[in-house]
């Protein structure tokens, strides 16, 4: 997959051709997306046009009304691995900053998408805003269109039979209610999160239960406080490993401590520190709870991988 992450690094030649544009946020890439992605692929092919994703490494709320910015549910690295397990062949992933939040949208219109991308067809949610202010919408980019050259299409909504509308902003709630396997529904994807292994305070191997822990930079969204079974997968190793993941403060050893993720691989053995792992969640097996002791501790997280190994049985990571 070609990535451009600046307007400045396509150069004249990179899309002479014509190109099918899927312009959006993509948070979470959910069904709803991978609909649109599927239809400029559909539109490209019978037109002999690149496909190509549109999109930003940024919310632009995060620019222009930070406060009322919601938690990314992907990172732009997340983001960009879905896209090209989907069969993204192209995607401009540029930063929403000052500069581009002030060019108008009919200039947008002809600088970047006409001028830069060559676009013969776009297509877009019916919520799409673009340019300063927000003064663009699907019908500006129909009219210019008309006047330009180009097509547009507005994606309808994707509703699930029991689920209903499919939409960043469920998927987001899903996720931060511990709700992991209705997200993971609506992006037909497993929940995840990844980061490097780091040393912790070693209280899980010292009772039997060694666990990695994640640190620095956490992508994805983490999931309500909880245990939950889920997968792991190790850097290096083609192999998914089941485990018994905990998000949270471990309430019972330090009630007032960070919250963290941690998770014990289940059947494995090793050292994982320093190694980026990924946890892709299953389904949420209960709350934080302080036990009143470590025996009761111990009790209850053998009960916990017990039931992860019975959740698991039969998916695939």
């Amino acid at each position: 997959m070609r990535v451009f992450d600046a307007l400045a690094s396509i150069d004249a030649d990179d899309f002479r051709g014509g190109t099918a544009i899927a312009i959006g946020k993509f948070d979470g890439v959910h069904l709803g997306h991978r609909a649109l992605l599927d239809r400029v692929a559909e539109i490209a092919g019978a037109k002999g046009l690149e496909p190509l994703v549109f999109t930003f490494a940024n919310n632009p709320l995060s620019l222009l009304r930070p406060e009322a910015c919601p938690d990314s549910i992907m990172s732009r690295e997340q983001r960009l691995a879905v896209f090209a397990q989907l069969g993204v062949q192209a995607c401009v992933i540029i930063p929403f900053d000052a500069e581009l939040a002030e060019i108008a949208a009919e200039d947008f219109v002809e600088q970047v998408l006409v001028g830069k991308l060559h676009v013969s067809h776009i297509c877009v949610g019916v919520d799409f805003r673009f340019g300063h202010g927000g003064k663009g919408d699907p019908a500006l980019l129909a009219s210019m269109g008309e006047r330009l050259g180009f097509t547009v299409e507005i994606a309808s909504d994707v509703e699930d039979p029991s689920l209903g509308k499919i939409s960043s902003s469920r998927v987001r709630e899903a996720i931060l209610q511990g709700d992991v396997a209705t997200a993971s529904r609506m992006m037909d994807r497993w929940v995840s999160l990844r980061g490097e292994v780091v040393h912790g305070d070693a209280r899980g191997r010292e009772i039997g239960f060694p666990t990695a822990n994640l640190g620095g930079e956490v992508e994805g969204l983490r999931p309500a406080d909880g245990v939950y079974a889920g997968w792991a997968l190790i850097e290096g190793d083609p192999v998914p490993y089941e485990a018994a993941i905990s998000v949270g403060a471990n309430v019972t050893f330090d009630p007032e401590g960070e919250p963290r993720v941690e998770a014990f691989l289940l059947d494995f053995a090793g050292d994982l520190y320093g190694k980026e792992i990924e946890l892709r969640f299953v389904e949420r097996l209960r709350g934080m709870v302080a036990f009143a002791s470590v025996d009761a501790l111990l009790v209850r997280m053998h009960e916990d991988v017990r039931e992860a190994r019975t959740i698991l049985l039969g998916k695939r990571a």
